[in-house]
């Protein structure tokens, strides 16, 4: 029986549970229906029997779990299952066609890709014509001859970039080892017989080759993130295949000049030697160039390098487009950042290899962006706002999956506006895809558990070479166990496995919580009456976690709307008033009535415009006064005035205003959804428009429902 990847996906996370999963904890997980988790779980009790294993234990109320002696013996087979019996989603097939087309120097027939994604007649022709259609965006046509068959048709250099774009589509979906197992088989001619044509491209090949990307990072000294590794370990290799089929790009002397000058040159330079000698091929100097732009827009876990004059100019730049990003999303979210510097000091690492991606067009696949826009899609909004500081300087537009990554820095700072919690457990976070997951990871464990002191963030392999003095360890992949409890988590997480993440460390930290504490003891004494235990530490373990109930923290504040908080008792119409302070006094009248904020809040508003100047003029006749939450805001608020006779806030006529709302904050992000939507309201000319001439509240009012949905 062949499992597709969903029912590897959900018997995977099964085997890292080591406890009951919940039907609702997988719903969420995989964004899946009931119904369709007991068919998946079908499917692997199938798959499970034909192998010889315990099917998954099911209990009514707790959800599913598969014995231990079972979860043992299942990553070994399912490595193998993946290698030659994996059903392919439509997205991996197509990416494992133009990978297929992309490496090989013959064309394709239909059948050689029916053999290689195993699936029939009618689903590969849908897939290449999805195919056909996709590639476009390289300026790439696939084409049809009914002699030799299917190839891909287009320059040298848009054949990279899709060989780059394609990689990163099925490299985070498949294990090192998997790869080295089917890498062969993708990059040999078209002939289908594995077992008689593995040894024309030797896994030891690709060991070495990864080798000299290790020696890179020590000429650089940089660590690349875990996927960017091993995906540059793979771009070697098809580069390498295509230069032996004569396919060589060619770069500009402008481009040369400018890159020559970089570290990264030197470090490609003594790259392409090793690999020469490795894979027997010559790299002619564009070749060396190109290999250049890949290093410099890599994504790295961490950078000790000094930099030359020509990347400090470089530097000079983008950090000044990172301060800019970074004081126009704190005006946009009314927040002030704590440790601003150090926020800026580390989006920049991130913004650096992000600004050459978007110069050389070299896409990747960001398999956490849907996920954050639909988990944080507040975050994902504003760092949309900002991006455009970047974009102006590389001169182009800059993909969803790009300003994912930079939101998820965002995202981690918004979280650390709170407290930080003391006398806390030491913990590592083990992350394969860069700083930004961990810090968005980070802030998420911080928000759940109160006594956690998370010591920093490594890559698999520092974990995998290194031992650290930490109480246990949170990974987003799994890893080996070193003599302390891992917990396997993803990198956004949703209720149901923050519910369950509780529990689990909870019950490791003998944390119980809303339950009387002797309740287990209680439990153990009335078993021992009745039954001979014969392992009593285990069995206390899972009746603790079975009793632990969460916090009441697991429960995110709600995220009122725009309609919510500026109701009709908020919102003020006023003919003028005598300067910018008595403005902002006047307009914080109606929280102040209701008890949202107290007398210094409105001071410390005050001041901070005088302090920062203007920076709360949002828009043209509008600005959003606030300040920091601890300044005196009791609760959330937001109140409205309107002027016929503007106020000035400098001496600059683009700083008269004469709309302002007055916001109460009580953190970094609750009142994200009502400031977004009030954003959509006033990027209407016409609204604000009308809002300043019907000196109506009620027509105001209907204006507010309407952008509150």
């Amino acid at each position: 029986m062949s499992l597709d990847k969903r029912s590897i996906a959900i018997l995977s996370y099964l085997v890292d549970a080591k406890s009951y999963v919940s039907v609702k904890e997988l719903m969420e997980k995989f964004k899946i229906s009931r119904r369709t988790i007991y068919y998946d779980i079908e499917k692997v009790n199938g798959w499970l029997k034909e192998n010889k294993l315990e099917p998954v234990k099911h209990v009514r109320g707790e959800g599913f779990k598969l014995e231990e002696h079972t979860s043992l013996q299942i990553p070994e087979k399912i490595e193998l299952f993946r290698t030659w019996q994996y059903e392919y989603s439509a997205k991996e097939r197509k990416a494992w066609i133009a990978l297929y087309l992309l490496g090989s120097d013959t064309s394709f027939y239909l059948d050689d890709l029916m053999e290689r994604t195993r699936v029939s007649r009618n689903t590969t022709l849908d897939d290449l014509k999805v195919l056909k259609e996709e590639i476009e965006r390289f300026h790439l046509s696939l084409e049809f001859n009914r002699k030799t068959g299917y190839t891909i048709i287009g320059a040298e250099d848009e054949k990279r970039k899709a060989i780059v774009y394609y990689l990163s589509r099925v490299l985070p979906n498949e294990g090192w080892q998997t790869l080295l197992a089917k890498i062969p088989f993708i990059l040999n001619r078209t002939d289908t017989n594995l077992e008689d044509h593995a040894d024309l491209f030797s896994a030891e090949e690709m060991k070495a080759v990864q080798q000299i990307v290790a020696e890179s990072e020590k000429d650089l000294h940089i660590q690349f993130t875990d996927e960017f590794f091993y995906s540059l370990t793979l771009r070697l290799m098809f580069f390498a295949r295509r230069l032996t089929q004569g396919k060589k790009v060619k770069i500009n002397e402008v481009e040369k000049e400018v890159l020559s000058e970089t570290k990264e040159y030197q470090a490609a330079n003594r790259l392409s030697k090793k690999l020469s000698i490795v894979l027997n091929v010559d790299f002619p100097e564009d070749e060396i160039f190109y290999i250049t732009k890949h290093l410099l827009s890599s994504r790295v876990q961490f950078s000790e390098r000094l930099s030359s004059e020509w990347e400090k100019s470089e530097t000079q730049i983008l950090a000044e487009v990172v301060s800019n990003m970074v004081t126009d999303f704190q005006k946009y979210a009314c927040v002030f950042f704590k440790d601003k510097e150090l926020l800026e000091k580390n989006l920049l690492v991130h913004i650096k290899p992000s600004f050459y991606r978007i110069k050389y067009g070299l896409e990747v696949e960001n398999q956490i962006a849907e996920s954050l826009k639909e988990k944080y899609p507040d975050i994902f909004l504003l760092t949309k706002k900002v991006i455009h500081h970047l974009e102006k300087v590389v001169g182009k537009r800059v993909h969803e999956n790009e300003i994912a990554l930079i939101a998820m820095y965002f995202g981690g700072w918004m979280r650390r506006t709170g407290v930080k919690p003391a006398n806390r457990k030491k913990v590592i976070i083990v992350c394969a895809s860069g700083l930004g997951t961990s810090k968005l990871l980070e802030s998420q464990l911080e928000g759940l558990f109160s006594t956690i002191d998370i010591i920093g963030s490594v890559s698999l392999r520092e974990y995998e070479k290194n031992d650290y003095n930490v109480d246990f360890i949170f990974s987003t992949t799994p890893v080996q166990k070193k003599n302390k409890p891992v917990f396997i988590v993803s990198p956004i997480l949703t209720d149901a496995e923050k519910e369950s993440l509780l529990k689990k460390v909870n019950a490791l930290l003998d944390t119980n919580v809303l339950q009387k504490q002797n309740s287990v003891d209680a439990l153990m004494e009335i078993i021992k009456k009745h039954a001979t235990i014969s392992d009593q530490a285990n069995l206390e373990k899972e009746l603790r976690q079975y009793l632990t109930k969460p916090k009441s923290k697991l429960q995110a504040a709600a995220k009122p709307s725009l309609q919510n908080l500026l109701q009709r008792e908020m919102i003020q119409l006023e003919k003028e008033v005598t300067d910018w302070q008595e403005a902002i006094r006047v307009g914080a009248i109606p929280l102040l009535k209701t008890n949202h904020i107290l007398e210094n809040y409105v001071d410390a508003m005050i001041d901070s415009v005088i302090k920062n100047g203007p920076y709360i003029v949002v828009a043209p006749k509008v600005a959003i006064p606030h300040a920091n939450p601890e300044d005196g805001v009791k609760k959330l608020g937001m109140s409205l005035l309107c002027l016929e006779k503007g106020v000035r806030f400098s001496d600059s006529p683009k700083h008269d205003v004469q709309v302002m709302i007055v916001l109460a904050p009580i953190d970094g992000e609750t009142h994200l959804t009502a400031l977004s939507q009030l954003t959509k309201m006033f990027s209407e000319p016409e609204n604000l428009k009308e809002i300043i001439q019907c000196r109506s509240v009620e027509r105001i009012l209907e204006i507010i429902e309407a952008y509150s949905n």
